[in-house]
């Protein structure tokens, strides 16, 4: 079992009042860190305008089986493109449905998510330290906190990890079923954004279900049911869309193959390869801009120390320790290299188990979650400046002001340009055509120029 670890509110003086209102500071904060800045410096890039035009369509326009991904085949499920759509026409119609209300959205799931997270760890673990230094190892890394304002899926299925988690947790003090129905569901949403979720919603499930069955009770049996009926109603439109167009391919045909050729031959299994990209995806995520001593030594240490606080509650572990020991067993079989952002999911699971570790001797409990949070406090700074850095694109708020200047004059234009350097795939004419319904024509009388300050210089084009 978990030995509680006084904080700043322990037992009976952890009042709901308390929770509900550092929650919400925790709420205020990560939402401020990741939509500061976001009308001047998001990202709009091929992936933003394929998932921003979806949104953009009509309810009966929106797929019902799974979105594209980079391995093949589709997610399994709707998850993200639902949420996305969700989004747009939550926090669309407050910024004229310009793109960067997607990072806001998913801004305000992940901050919605953090807060659900650092509740749950006080209350299950009765420290108010140890909550506030896990979730914001985990959510103020500048990864999390970049990606987290811009729109694409991993982002999504952390939010849904870290909610899964909360409910986990609650569901080890309290014992209704509904937060194992709604751990269930998190959890497979999750994996509906981002199929890497695999090891985080596998272990969860698992866990529970045997949890429940080896009470050996039919009260388990009928939990473990609902769990199933869960999994079932959620993966019904991605079956349905399957059973209308059997001819689509729904199969990630780079792992069934890389998983086919490992499986064919044994010998080719990656262990330490796939403990290697972990550990890097971990640098990435948590540690930058700093590096991390001997981290690997670190992550084991803390791993081992984790896993004796947990040897007694299977459903901590599920929610800790055993989605990392997962994602690198099923890593190995995996022949090419590694993306951080795979592993984004788990850094939940890898924040807690350090706070787990730091906390697992009883008598320095207090002391250890208390340097913990000291450490991720003074790298707040950094954290933030390093987030500023990546998956962004500073001068987005000058090509949005120079659209609507060029839609306000006109509607129709040769062409649009700009004097400042953007990543390749920059949607330059994205806001202008697709979102202010500008048209580009060839007999048009004028090209447009728009100027790192967001200002047009207008030109007449040459004779067709």
């Amino acid at each position: 079992m978990i030995v509680p670890c006084p904080g700043l509110l322990t037992g009976s003086q952890t009042s709901r009042r308390a929770v509900f209102f550092a929650a919400l500071g925790v709420f205020a904060y990560m939402l401020f860190l990741r939509a500061r800045h976001i009308s001047e410096m998001f990202e709009l890039l091929g992936d933003q305008m394929l998932y921003w035009d979806i949104a953009l369509r009509p309810l009966r326009e929106q797929p019902i089986g799974g979105g594209p991904t980079s391995a093949g085949g589709t997610t399994l499920g709707p998850a993200f493109i639902w949420t996305m759509w969700l989004i747009r026409h939550v926090v669309g119609p407050w910024t004229g449905n310009l793109p960067h209300a997607g990072g806001i959205g998913i801004a305000l799931l992940e901050s919605i998510a953090d807060a659900c997270l650092f509740a749950a760890i006080w209350v299950r673990a009765r420290s108010s330290l140890l909550a506030l230094a896990v979730v914001l190892l985990s959510a103020t890394g500048a990864q999390e906190l970049s990606l987290s304002a811009s729109i694409w899926n991993p982002p999504v299925a952390t939010a849904f990890v870290k909610i899964s988690m909360a409910c986990v947790l609650a569901s080890g003090v309290q014992a209704s079923p509904w937060w194992d129905i709604l751990a269930t569901a998190a959890a497979v949403l999750a994996l509906q954004c981002h199929s890497a979720a695999i090891f985080f919603t596998a272990p969860v499930i698992g866990a529970l279900m045997l949890s429940e069955i080896s009470g050996g009770k039919q009260a388990g049996w009928t939990r473990v049911l609902a769990m199933g009926a869960t999994v079932a109603a959620l993966e019904a439109p991605f079956l349905i869309d399957h059973a209308i167009h059997p001819a689509k391919d729904t199969s990630p045909t780079l792992v069934v193959g890389s998983v086919a050729a490992t499986l064919s031959h044994p010998a080719s299994l990656r262990p330490a390869a796939a403990f290697s990209g972990f550990v890097l995806a971990c640098q990435d995520l948590l540690g930058r801009p700093w590096g991390i001593p001997a981290l690997a030594l670190l992550l084991a240490v803390m791993a081992g120390l984790a896993m004796i606080a947990v040897r007694r509650d299977i459903r901590m572990a599920s929610v800790s320790v055993l989605p990392p020991i997962a994602a690198i067993a099923g890593f190995s079989l995996w022949q090419s290299g590694f993306e951080s952002y795979w592993f984004m999911m788990l850094m939940p699971c890898v924040a807690l188990t350090a706070g787990l570790g730091m906390t697992a001797w009883r008598p320095t409990a207090t002391l250890g979650a208390a340097i913990l949070l000291i450490l991720v406090l003074a790298a707040q700074p950094g954290r933030y400046a390093a987030s500023l850095t990546i998956n962004r694109v500073p001068e987005y708020g000058a090509i949005v002001r120079g659209s609507q200047e060029i839609r306000k004059r006109m509607s129709e234009i040769r062409a649009i340009d700009i004097d400042f350097w953007v990543p390749p795939t920059t949607g330059v004419t994205y806001i202008y055509e697709r979102i202010l319904g500008g048209t580009f024509t060839a007999d048009a009388r004028y090209e447009a120029i728009i100027e790192r300050t967001g200002h047009v210089r207008f030109t007449v084009a040459p004779a067709p």
